[in-house]
């Protein structure tokens, strides 16, 4: 077993790498893969190893003739780390939906991993002198990645964040100088510092490594960051077409809800006037009241909204039980109350519309006043446990590009009424509420 241990270390030493490509496979767990995956990556990783030999044979040839030049050693290295990498970020490109520039993004975020692994490892085994006992040092070597890149999967595998689509040319240039400062000096503070017998096991030795695993940290912080950026820009884009949707959905649904109205009041006049048969007329009557039921609490988007939704709960067979209070709300313009409530209902609509057990499929609305607080409350079935979530669930479609951003809108939409937005789930029920402060403008907000 030790044996194992200490050519795996060996050959990733020899091949690090691999071990680029390995971080930037789990910082893409979510990534959409091309066709082709398996072989790409393993005919890339083959590309390398062969380019990686093809350096080392050379280095040890001009090492050769330039035997009394240590810097020759130095560039040279240097070259063959950038060339590697390149083909490292293009083993990447080829394997995922990436561009060239998202691919350097990622494999940036697997050098860095995997380089400051590596000063950990030079401070524990040198710091402490255990260079010699060859044992021990693989067993840390191994231990140091396998710890480092099960954190990383861990940490992948519960962010919110996909690691694509990045387009942040300044981060990315900034960061990849950061790394290759950070390569530089520790290529420069192994021959020089650290594997130096006088400085070995010294304090001097242990900065230098620790100053590079600080440079790394901050790194993998600012790309981390850009990510994050990148996926709230993508929100509040998205949560922007949503509400210039709204608007236009509000004004179409306003016209339609008026001229249903005054169709069917008109039609059920006219009805009276040409039949004389009581039972048709009573009969025809009854198939208009369906439709003329209306929700009228007051409020103008108000009423607009829930007959609207009201009318598609229906054709779904699903029961909207509402009790409203149409003087609730007066501080929100009319779009944001149809975007609130839009959304906040179809989001239940949605999800009950799978549901096969009708005596389930009932939505509760109440919208209500509580101290200096509107209150709106929707209360629905629920199958099962929501995976975790942290304050918005994450949505349960496959196309997560186009979906999901329903709740957030409305967690953003309340934000500029100083509003919040709090969601339970657990005993088959989930329960959105959503609670506004009177008249719903904060201290230097602004109705839009």
């Amino acid at each position: 077993m030790i044996d194992l241990l200490i050519n795996i270390q060996f050959y990733l030493s020899h091949n690090y790498y691999l071990l680029v490509i390995l971080g930037g496979i789990i910082f893409s767990r979510k990534t959409a893969r091309k066709s082709f995956f398996w072989p790409k990556i393993i005919g890339g990783i083959c590309v390398c190893i062969i380019v990686n030999h093809i350096g080392i044979i050379f280095m040890e040839k001009l090492h050769e003739k330039f035997i009394n030049i240590p810097e020759t050693d130095l560039v040279t290295e240097m070259i063959l780390l950038f060339v590697l990498f390149i083909l490292s970020a293009g083993v990447l490109m080829l394997s995922y939906q990436y561009t060239f520039k998202n691919a350097v993004y990622v494999s940036v975020l697997g050098y860095t991993l995997q380089h400051m692994t590596l000063l950990l490892y030079y401070i524990i085994i040198y710091y402490l002198n255990l260079e010699e006992k060859r044992e021990i040092a693989a067993i840390i070597f191994v231990s140091l990645y396998a710890v480092v890149y099960i954190m990383e999967f861990l940490f992948v595998r519960f962010s919110r964040d996909q690691f694509e689509n990045i387009d942040n040319t300044s981060v990315i240039i900034q960061s990849a100088i950061f790394l290759f400062c950070s390569i530089v000096l520790g290529v420069f503070s192994f021959n020089y510092i650290v594997s130096n017998p006088v400085l070995r096991g010294t304090p001097a030795a242990f900065a230098v490594s620790a100053f590079g695993i600080m440079m790394c940290v901050n790194i993998i912080i600012g790309l981390l960051d850009g990510f994050r950026i990148k996926r709230v820009q993508n929100e509040l884009k998205r949560t922007r077409e949503l509400w210039k949707e709204d608007v236009h959905r509000y004004e179409l649904s306003k016209g339609t809800v008026k001229a249903l109205n005054v169709r069917y009041h008109d039609m059920k006049r006219r009805m009276k006037l040409a039949l004389c048969d009581t039972e048709a007329v009573e009969g025809l009557t009854k198939m208009l009241d369906y439709y003329d039921d209306f929700i009228r609490t007051g409020n103008e988007a108000m009423d607009v909204i829930l007959t609207e939704k009201s009318m598609i709960s229906r054709e779904n067979g699903i029961k909207l039980l509402c009790m409203a209070d149409g003087s609730c709300l007066s501080g929100l313009s009319a779009v944001d109350i149809y975007s609130v409530l839009g959304n906040l209902l179809q989001n239940a609509i949605e999800y009950l519309a799978q549901i096969n057990d009708p005596e389930k499929r009932v939505i509760s609305l109440n919208i209500r006043k509580e101290a200096n607080m509107d209150i709106i409350q929707i209360d629905n079935y629920l199958a099962e446990p929501l995976i975790k979530f942290d304050e918005i669930p994450e949505t349960t479609k496959a196309d997560k590009d186009r979906h999901g951003f329903g709740l957030k809108s409305v967690s953003y939409l309340l934000k500029k009424y100083n509003g919040v937005l709090r969601i339970t789930a657990g005993n088959h029920a989930f329960s959105v509420t959503a609670a506004i402060p009177r008249n719903g403008i904060g201290k230097g907000k602004k109705r839009a």
